[in-house]
């Protein structure tokens, strides 16, 4: 099945691999294996050892092929698309399996001299070794739904609805994969909200945020591997804090466990001036 492969830059620009001109696509090595490191301890007097976890390091990946017309000047814009120690993203796509990996340029190697093609390689380097979904899933809790559109015509009598609440308080979603991921939640006070929290009713556990919230503030939290804050704007200023030292105690960066994972949005009081999204991307340990 053939593949293809995109990748952007710290600039923004696009270059792209396929099993076409001008880069033929070749060997492409670090996308369908999972290395990790198993820890073990062993006693003076025990037989054998004790499993102590398994640590994932980072993923290399190397894209081989050759370039197969307009020689110097494709060599010199790989060059240019690559600048080594760069960060990009690398988009990954065969059959019905699209995804994406965030990677620093380590090396790109290309002769100088050759024949009327030229072969290249490329090494990347992916400190977060995780593969990801390219769109992101929402899930949204007690929000808001316009009900107005212009041309906008407002009846003398009766007025009009600017909106309506989506009253639910839960939201359920589906992890297909064998491993837990993190998400970005978000909550919007419309009105004084006293402590907010998010509780996963499968797991139950829960993260409890002993903060008030006036209109418009909003509470941002992120619970990713290498990314777990929480982040508080105020409306009147725009200012943000850092008030991860305001989880309550028994908190959790939540995570989105392997299954069905009901969430349920809340505080302490306020409750129905709260909005609640979580947002995040479905993450696979390879492609």
């Amino acid at each position: 099945m053939e593949r293809t492969l995109i990748y952007k830059n710290h600039k923004g620009d696009m270059i792209t691999f396929t099993y076409k001109p001008p880069f033929l696509l070749g060997i492409c090595d670090g996308f369908h294996e999972v290395v990790g490191t198993v820890n073990t301890i062993s006693s003076a007097y025990g037989v054998g050892t004790k499993w102590n976890g398994t640590s994932i390091g980072e993923r290399e990946l190397t894209i081989k092929g050759t370039i197969t017309e307009n020689v110097q000047e494709n060599r010199l814009l790989l060059f240019d698309m690559f600048p080594r120690n760069s960060e990009g993203t690398l988009y990954y796509y065969e059959g019905n399996i699209e995804r994406k990996i965030t990677c620093v340029v380590e090396k790109v190697i290309i002769p100088e001299k050759g024949t009327y093609t030229r072969d290249f390689s490329i090494s990347l380097v992916c400190p977060n070794p995780r593969f990801s979904a390219l769109a992101a899933t929402i899930l949204s809790m007690a929000t808001w739904t316009p009900a107005f559109k212009f041309a906008l015509k407002i009846p003398q009598s009766t007025g009009i609805k600017f909106g309506t609440k989506n009253t639910t308080s839960m939201g359920t979603t589906q992890n297909t994969t064998e491993i837990d991921y993190g998400m970005t939640v978000t909550f919007k006070a419309n009105d004084t909200v006293v402590n907010p929290y998010l509780f996963n009713v499968n797991t139950r556990e829960i993260i409890h945020i002993e903060k008030t919230l006036s209109v418009g503030d909003k509470i941002v939290i992120t619970t990713h591997i290498d990314n777990k804050n929480v982040i508080f704007t105020n409306a009147l200023t725009g200012e943000e804090e850092n008030i991860n030292y305001l989880m309550m105690y028994g908190s959790k960066y939540l995570q989105i466990p392997s299954g069905a994972n009901t969430f349920r949005s809340g505080a302490d009081s306020g409750e129905d001036n709260l909005e609640t999204t979580i947002e995040f991307l479905p993450e696979y340990e390879a492609v």
